[in-house]
């Protein structure tokens, strides 16, 4: 876990190895959990860190839960819902997980062929509509 001494480790001090849950290689999340990763090994001594591919989000709050990764990259909702117990995690409150910080502004993009006939969010209701890989966020 990031503790308050990070950065602070003896010279002599062994690696402490940190796994960094992201998302699908496909994705915003791995390029920047590699990115990461890659300040962690250049500028924390007494850290290396390796970027894990994941099923994003939902995924990532489990493994940080269960001790299975170090940090994880998730959507602010994800988060909170994880954190409060609600949403995709009713009933599973995640109380031990914290928030470090944002990433990036996360904007959504709603895009409908032309002649399909959405032309609102209100046009949506009965038509199939792709949010992404189950699970990730």
């Amino acid at each position: 876990a990031w503790g308050g001494g990070i950065g602070f480790g003896a010279p002599a001090m062994a690696q402490t190895q940190l796994s960094i849950a992201t998302g699908g290689t496909g994705g915003v999340y791995y390029p920047m959990g590699g990115g990461l990763a890659e300040i962690i090994n250049n500028h924390i001594e007494g850290y290396a860190a390796t970027a894990e591919v994941t099923g994003a989000s939902v995924e990532n709050m489990g493994l940080i839960a269960l001790g299975d990764a170090d940090l994880a990259i998730g959507l602010a909702d994800t988060v909170a819902q994880a954190y409060s117990g609600t949403g995709r995690f009713e009933g599973q409150e995640l109380s031990m997980i914290r928030g470090l910080g944002s990433l990036y502004a996360n904007m959504v993009q709603i895009v409908a062929l032309e002649g399909s006939g959405v032309t609102s969010l209100a046009d949506l209701p009965g038509k199939r509509v792709s949010v992404g890989a189950p699970g990730s966020g």
